[in-house]
């Protein structure tokens, strides 16, 4: 009897184990589907990257993608920090349900901006930030509909920021802006011989070599750290890129002790200080000679 019932209960510990790993098994492939259901509609047929043409990344391409694709990403990444932290002060199981609510609205708005026809089949990197955008937007939405609301909105806003779906978001996102941003450094190497055509391999950068860069590789380098920390702020790489050279050009960089880009960029994201605009608050002290595309947040 004794012998029955050990084997009967190892079988329901069986039964219950396969249960457990077919679940976490289908939500973790309940990620990728969500993401591979964007891309469908955009990869292209030939398995392999597409050649670029001659006529890749022109500044008409640029302009078309900055309204069509990355200004509604831009407003999207703003609008979501925002009602995320007022998510995260709310004390009301009703108003933090609304948020998420409002949350996953918000993403299937944008993603309906930006989810047409790919217009830059020439340019392979503009190509697929596009869609690297709108599978960002497509997971947000899941990653809001997903988490249920609780009394504590810093407790439901927790759950939504380590929430995979949403981790799955943000990485996409600053995929798509990396690739923005190493699509303009192409365009800039063929206004400039002075700018190469690629960042380079991304690695501790002392000052002495990031004085030597042009913007637009200052750029694309803080994008590729953006993406590789996780950074997901309303700010741009730019002004990131500008208050690390104010700190150089000022002193304070020295004062403080530091002698590279990264730990620069660590200190300035930890005590918050780097903001929106902050580009344009120092456009014509430092960048009045740079080669850049005519882009609104470049001279708005």
């Amino acid at each position: 009897m004794s012998s029955r019932n050990s084997r009967t209960q190892m079988l329901y510990t069986l039964g219950f184990l396969f249960f457990l790993i077919c679940a976490f098994a289908a939500f973790f492939t309940g990620v990728k589907v969500g993401a591979d259901k964007t891309e469908a509609k955009y990869v292209h047929p030939d398995p392999e990257t597409p050649e670029e043409h001659a006529g890749s990344y022109q500044q008409q391409d640029l302009v078309a993608f900055y309204h069509n694709v990355f200004l509604p990403y831009r407003e999207f990444k703003r609008n979501w920090n925002n009602e995320v932290d007022t998510l995260s002060r709310s004390t009301s199981a009703r108003e933090n349900a609304a948020s998420l609510k409002n949350l996953s609205l918000l993403a299937d708005k944008q993603y309906e901006k930006v989810n047409q026809d790919s217009l830059f089949q020439n340019s392979p990197l503009l190509s697929q930030s596009q869609l690297n955008i709108l599978k960002s937007l497509r997971l947000f939405s899941q990653a809001a509909d997903k988490v249920t609301a609780g009394s504590s909105g810093s407790e439901t806003a927790k759950l939504l920021k380590k929430e995979a779906f949403t981790v799955s978001a943000v990485r996409y996102g600053l995929l798509g802006q990396k690739d923005f941003y190493d699509s303009m450094l192409k365009w800039g190497s063929k206004q400039n011989g002075k700018i190469p055509a690629e960042s380079g391999e991304l690695k501790t950068l002392s000052f002495v070599q990031w004085k030597k860069m042009p913007l637009l590789q200052k750029n694309a380098t803080i994008a590729s750290i953006m993406l590789n920390r996780s950074i997901y702020a309303g700010f741009d790489p730019q002004d990131i890129t500008a208050k690390i050279d104010d700190m150089i050009y000022s002193g304070t960089a020295s004062s403080l002790g530091l002698k590279d880009v990264q730990s620069s960029v660590n200190l300035l994201i930890s005590t918050g200080a780097v903001q929106e605009q902050d580009y344009m608050k120092w456009r014509e002290q430092y960048y009045g000679k740079e080669t850049v595309p005519q882009l609104p947040f470049f001279y708005e």
